[in-house]
């Protein structure tokens, strides 16, 4: 028998340590394969939460109650000029008030308002702000007149734009409550806010193409109050599910 020799050891030495070696990078890559699939179901599972929140959950019942309310309140305004109040899908206590682009809407790469525009908002601002300064202010947290652009230029551009276009309608705002109801001007002013979002959100029509017309736009954001604001307020949990007493505005 041959006796060991030193070079014997030297290479049963390097299998072992690449045998060692390959069996803790297979771990290695199993536990990175098991640790991505876990995130990536945690990720599901948190994206699937933010879409879809019960109406049990008391922030949602309540959101639907005031925006109810303010269907309620702006129901005339609403029927005279096809107006309609849409739910952010982002966030339960925002609901959108619709203006179709007839009445409010903006030539390609200007932010000044039409004719028709000014008359409408002649007609409407006094009643969104005797909706935030009366019949809700308790209820409603602010309003946001937000500028839209469509597609065409460079982000900043169209930032400047869209930002000029809400900044148009809330001066023109500021104007008219100023002359017809003087005694919510404050308040109006406290509450509001214009910004831009340039080309960020675009409206596409029926057969999913880009509707560029549309897309030059200005929308208004009515941000509810949350239900902790409410109760801390003096709400009861109770009377803030159920629909307001009385929708007048005036």
């Amino acid at each position: 028998m041959r006796p060991h020799s030193p070079s014997d050891s030297s290479e049963q030495s390097s299998v072992l340590t690449i045998g060692v070696t390959d069996l803790m990078t297979s771990l290695a890559v199993i536990f990175i394969l098991l640790f991505s699939a876990y995130v990536t179901k945690v990720s599901e599972t948190e994206a699937q939460t933010k879409v879809s929140v019960p109406d049990s959950v008391p922030e949602v019942r309540v959101a639907k109650t005031m925006t109810e309310d303010i269907r309620g309140a702006l129901r005339d305004h609403f029927q005279r000029f096809d107006l309609s109040l849409d739910a952010d899908p982002t966030d339960p206590n925002v609901v959108r008030i619709v203006v179709p682009d007839a009445l409010l809407n903006f030539e390609f790469g200007k932010g000044t308002l039409s004719a028709v525009a000014d008359q409408f908002l002649v007609d409407a601002m006094p009643t969104y702000a005797a909706l935030l300064c009366g019949a809700m202010r308790d209820r409603i947290d602010s309003l946001v007149i937000e500028g839209h652009t469509d597609d065409r230029g460079s982000d900043i551009y169209n930032l400047k734009l869209s930002q000029e276009r809400s900044l148009n309608v809330m001066v023109k705002g500021l104007e008219v409550i100023k002359d017809s109801a003087p005694w919510a001007y404050r308040c109006f002013h406290e509450k509001t806010s214009a910004s831009g979002r340039g080309r960020q959100d675009l409206v596409l029509d029926q057969s999913r193409g880009l509707d560029r017309e549309k897309s030059r736009r200005v929308v208004f954001k009515i941000r509810l109050r949350s239900t902790e604001q409410l109760v801390e307020a003096g709400y009861s949990t109770r009377s803030l599910d159920s629909p307001a007493v009385s929708s007048r505005l005036f």
